[in-house]
């Protein structure tokens, strides 16, 4: 077994008679019997197996990957950054995108070469499509409902055990010990599945339909980031406004209790559909002009076709979009927009695509992720004939330059501004990215500690970010506003 590996070079040199293996829980129990003169001493030794967890995807994606490396701690494996130096590597996968099944399909491969293969566990969405999955059966598959036995499903593969443990659960998560992968971010997921039918989507395959976890369980794990000096909340799921449909309540109810919670933290909402965010975008701008909330929307609109978007099963209007826009402009003017937009959608036409590029254009949506269509097996619209790949990569590039310059516009005024801003993340160990209210990227070329807060002056533009410079440092998350610079 692979775990022996690392013992190899040190027991090869012992003048041991004999080596006995006691496998129990996790720990892996070596009892050499030595050779001493005429006697034989025992010497017992304890291994614990070493593993590796590398996510693809989204925000839960990483939140699952957390809870997965929490428990094995708690369960006594040791936690590793390198595959290489590995007992087990678990790969958590996400199907959203052909490109990022292309890249754990290569991921996959590699890690099953060279002298020292470790055990593999493939965890995360593609165990529950099963097209995929059968690709990857000759390892160990888990599926995202199943996180909470990921200890369970390592020690049998360490075991040479193949295991697959995919079925629909709704076991309690949220308070389940994890480990954080940024100290200063604690993702809740407040909701799994999906109530929408579009046709493109795995959605619903991988991560069944909704369930909201219990409001209380999320305020809870708010609670415990805040005792545990976490400075930023992100709020995920994947769709965000779902949330409570299937418990007689919504998102802006648990985001007024969320900004109830005592303590100095900012929250993150995540993606959140027009088609249920439009009852209450009163109600959601609201909630979002509450200091302890980023002023920043994601509402994904795919196409600015309503022909489109019909083909594609989604269940509002393009002009729905517009109308959710203008809503919460009205009570936060300077709110920061996001959408995600499919290029090349196998019933979209160049009229249809004009409208999308004149919807993000009169909305000014500053922040727009942007996917080329590619047909998901087991989804209605893979049946359908797809658009010629040139057709799909110029729409792509003309979409990719007015979103430049519709970002330019957002972030261009801000120059010479100095701003509330708190410390996400270190990218290099000279660098830290800040977030504005707004939730606006700010790279300043100095090391800080993510969960500072300071006021930033912001110096310049730089593709989809702002650079700036530390003014000074503020001890609340209460907005400072916006002034003129020190200069």
């Amino acid at each position: 077994m692979s775990f022996f590996a690392p013992l190899h070079l040190c027991v090869k040199t012992l003048p041991f008679e004999s080596l006995c293996v006691f496998v129990s829980s996790c720990q892996i129990r070596l009892l050499f019997f030595f050779s001493n003169n005429s006697s034989r001493l025992p010497v017992s030794l304890v291994v614990s197996p070493s593993v590796h967890i590398e996510t693809y995807g989204c925000a839960f994606n990483t939140s699952d990957s957390e809870v997965m490396a929490g428990l094995l701690e708690r369960a006594g494996f040791t936690l590793v950054a390198e595959a290489s130096a590995a007992d087990v590597v678990v790969v958590n996968s996400c199907t959203v995108k052909d490109r990022t099944v292309l890249d754990l399909r290569r991921r996959m491969n590699e890690l099953g070469r060279g002298d020292r293969v470790p055990a593999l566990v493939l965890a995360g969405c593609v165990p529950r499509v099963p097209g995929q999955a059968r690709e990857f059966e000759a390892v160990s598959q888990m599926g995202p409902d199943n996180v909470g036995q990921i200890a369970e499903v390592v020690r049998r593969t360490l075991a040479g055990e193949r295991v697959r443990v995919t079925h629909r659960e709704h076991a309690p998560r949220l308070l389940l010990p994890k480990r954080r992968k940024n100290p200063a971010v604690e993702i809740i997921p407040i909701s799994k599945g999906c109530l929408g039918d579009c046709t493109f989507c795995q959605t619903v395959l991988a991560r069944g339909r909704l369930h909201s976890f219990e409001e209380d369980d999320i305020i809870a794990a708010v609670e415990a980031a805040v005792a545990d000096g976490v400075s930023m909340m992100w709020l995920t799921s994947q769709d965000c406004g779902a949330y409570g449909v299937d418990r007689g309540t919504n998102l802006p109810r648990l985001l007024r209790r969320v900004a109830r919670v005592p303590g100095d933290f900012v929250v993150r909402v995540g993606m959140a559909n027009p088609d249920l965010v439009k009852p209450w975008a009163d109600e959601f701008a609201e909630a979002l002009a509450h200091p302890k909330f980023f002023q920043f929307a994601h509402i994904p609109v795919q196409a600015g076709s309503d022909a489109v978007l019909a083909a594609m099963g989604r269940e509002y209007a393009a002009d729905d979009f517009r109308a959710i826009a203008d809503v919460l402009r009205e009570r936060l003017p300077d709110l920061t927009l996001a959408t995600d937009v499919i290029v090349g959608f196998p019933t979209e036409g160049d009229a249809d695509f004009v409208q999308t590029l004149q919807l993000i254009e009169e909305a000014a949506v500053p922040v727009v992720n942007r996917s080329r269509y590619s047909a998901r097996p087991g989804t209605r619209a893979a049946r359908l004939p797809g658009l010629e790949s040139r057709v799909i990569s110029a729409r792509s590039k003309e979409l990719a330059a007015l979103a430049v310059a519709v970002n330019q516009q957002a972030l261009n005024p801000l120059v010479g501004r100095d701003v509330w801003a708190i410390a996400e993340d270190n990218p290099r160990a000279d660098v830290t990215m800040f977030r504005t209210r707004q939730y606006v990227p700010v790279i300043v070329a100095e090391s800080h500690t993510p969960g500072t807060r300071m006021t930033v002056e912001i110096t310049g533009v730089e593709g989809f970010h702002t650079t700036g410079r530390v003014v000074e440092q503020v001890d609340c998350f209460e907005e400072t506003g916006r002034r003129p610079s020190h200069g």
